[in-house]
């Protein structure tokens, strides 16, 4: 008897946890909680619908390992939350940088007197090996909005498609993509912001690249 009570607790509590976490979402592959929108000239992608943080998740400069909290300079610094609190931020708390650039709240220079022009790539590139994820979308006109080519090539990437074997343990180990997100891009617990495309079940791999007019 003590048995069966047991067991029609954890199935309670295992109902009840089900029923509080499910979003009521839809989605085109078990990938998961994010629904599927379409716009003019967009096609499909991912939309996640859940709510961001409501504040800032930062550290104390005194705190985040960067900074000499034995320095009395750091007394002149600018706390983050009080700089960047404002700003629209992602679900891990983290601010959107893609976000705060398109809504004109930064405002990156080109060179460091401001004079130059940002030579912005409007090119995307599909990444199809993704197993049951969403498919990665790559927009080069997000990063090269404040990103020079030779940031990333061919340092980091090969201007090749094909020709860069780009694999999570390879991110979470601080390279490719972990060379910036982790660190000074947005972490890699959001995994939306990059397995934005659903599969559309035509292709069994490699890439695409897609070029605006």
């Amino acid at each position: 008897m003590r048995v069966n009570k047991q067991l029609a607790i954890v199935f309670l509590v295992t109902v009840f946890v089900m029923v509080a976490c499910g979003g009521g979402y839809l989605t085109d592959t078990r990938s998961a909680e994010y629904v599927v929108d379409s716009g003019v000239g967009m096609g499909k992608r991912w939309v996640d619908t859940r709510a961001v943080a409501a504040e800032l998740s930062a550290e104390n400069l005194i705190d985040d390992g960067i900074h000499d909290p034995s320095n009395d300079a750091i007394a002149v610094l600018q706390e983050p939350r009080e700089a960047m609190g404002a700003f629209p931020l992602d679900r891990s708390g983290a601010v959107d940088w893609g976000k705060a650039l398109e809504l004109g709240i930064i405002n990156p220079r080109a060179d460091i007197e401001g004079k130059a022009e940002m030579v912005v790539m409007n090119m995307d590139v599909t990444l199809k090996e993704t197993g049951d994820m969403p498919w990665v979308k790559f927009t080069h006109t997000a990063h090269t909005k404040w990103l020079g080519c030779d940031t990333c090539h061919s340092g980091i990437f090969i201007s090749k498609i094909g020709a860069n074997e780009i694999s999570m343990d390879n991110i979470f180990a601080g390279e490719q993509c972990g060379r910036c997100h982790g660190s000074v891009a947005f972490g890699l617990v959001v995994c939306e912001r990059c397995h934005n495309t659903p599969q559309d079940n035509t292709a069994s791999g490699g890439s695409t690249t897609t070029t605006g007019q």
